[in-house]
């Protein structure tokens, strides 16, 4: 087998592994509406969560509001403007908004702490540091 072969196997394989995971995370962000829509938060939170890890764009602004209100899990607004961050880089236009809203319910430390969380996220989802419009 030649290099040639290799290479075009492994670009397949990258282009199929990219497609399941963007599908994975389109499924856990549908599986997550449907059960915020039956009040099923826990279930909404968790397929929420799985949405975001798997670079879920639509499901960083949900999984902010889960963290804002509690609904799912307890309220954390650390966690919530690091989310709310996400939404805001990756262009939803609410997520500034409402990371300044988590904000200022914090203490100066706590806001600190929650913009370095923020960019250890933005990191790890690779994400720009400027929203994409």
């Amino acid at each position: 087998m030649n290099i040639k072969f290799f290479r075009n196997v492994l670009i397949h394989l990258t282009v199929v592994t990219g497609l399941f995971l963007s599908q994975a995370g389109f499924a856990d962000y549908i599986v997550g509406e449907e059960a915020n829509r039956s009040g099923d938060r826990d279930t909404a939170f968790k397929e929420f969560y799985n949405a975001a890890q798997n670079k879920n764009a639509r499901a960083y602004g949900k999984l902010g509001s889960m963290y804002l209100y509690g609904l799912g899990t307890p309220k954390d607004y650390r966690q919530a403007y690091i989310w709310f961050h996400m939404a805001y880089l990756s262009g939803e236009r609410e997520g500034e908004r409402f990371r300044d809203a988590a904000s200022s319910t914090m203490s100066r430390k706590e806001y600190l702490e929650a913009v370095e969380e923020a960019e250890q996220q933005r990191l790890k989802l690779e994400l720009g540091k400027t929203p994409e419009h």
